[in-house]
């Protein structure tokens, strides 16, 4: 009997030491598989720098940030997915401008957003959530040049998915929304992804803009 025990705990200790190796080791090649996807999307994005003939910038000064690009499992509301944008945090009436030139794709009230603009740009386009339907927003199919006000910043009142805290949710995707689905899983203007946002050719926007300085710095 004291040989079985000690030895059903040998085998539990054994099994237990190569769950938590190959854990590990699945982490790790996610992390890796991630990584790579993330440098494939850059490289990609790369290009549209040089054909949208300027840096982008930032739509509003960062005065602080609520949720980070693809941080996952923070909202409870979306327990098991990835976010696809930065959210800043902003007061209500905050002014918030395009990160480049380009063509107002959608402008209106979505139930989540509140209000939401979606600009086109050369290969890619930017979306931002979260702004005033209540107060103004730039009109449908305007043209905009970087750093042209687009609109302003909502009470957390004008939209259920806005949550506790006045924000922009700001995100860059490769493509045209036309090139996603309507709605259901990845669609064109999704806030969460089941898979990192880079799968779905979602771009991290800070360092994208942070590289398009850098690119117009150096050029």
């Amino acid at each position: 009997m004291i040989f079985t025990r000690q030895r059903w705990l040998y085998l539990f200790v054994v099994t237990l030491l190569v769950v938590l190796a190959a854990t590990k080791w699945h982490a790790k090649v996610q992390r890796e598989l991630v990584e790579t996807q993330q440098q494939i999307v850059l490289d990609k994005a790369a290009p549209l720098m040089e054909k949208n003939g300027q840096a982008f910038q930032l739509p509003m000064e960062k005065t602080g940030s609520i949720q980070d690009f693809a941080e996952f499992g923070k909202v409870l509301r979306f327990p098991n997915r990835y976010h696809t944008a930065d959210d800043y945090y902003a007061l209500p009436g905050t002014e918030v401008f395009a990160i480049a030139d380009g063509l107002v794709y959608f402008s209106g009230s979505e139930p989540a957003y509140g209000g939401l603009v979606v600009i086109n740009h050369k290969g890619m386009y930017s979306l931002y959530g979260h702004v005033s339907a209540q107060r103004w927003l730039i009109e449908r199919g305007a043209n905009v040049k970087k750093g042209q006000l687009i609109g302003y910043i909502a009470e957390t009142s004008e939209g259920y998915g806005i949550g506790a805290v006045p924000h922009l949710h700001f995100s860059i995707r490769l493509g045209s929304p036309d090139d996603f689905p309507r709605a259901g899983n990845n669609n064109w203007m999704t806030g969460y992804t089941t898979q990192h946002p880079s799968f779905v050719n979602f771009i991290d926007p800070d360092k994208f803009i942070a590289e398009s300085k850098r690119y117009y710095r150096d050029k």
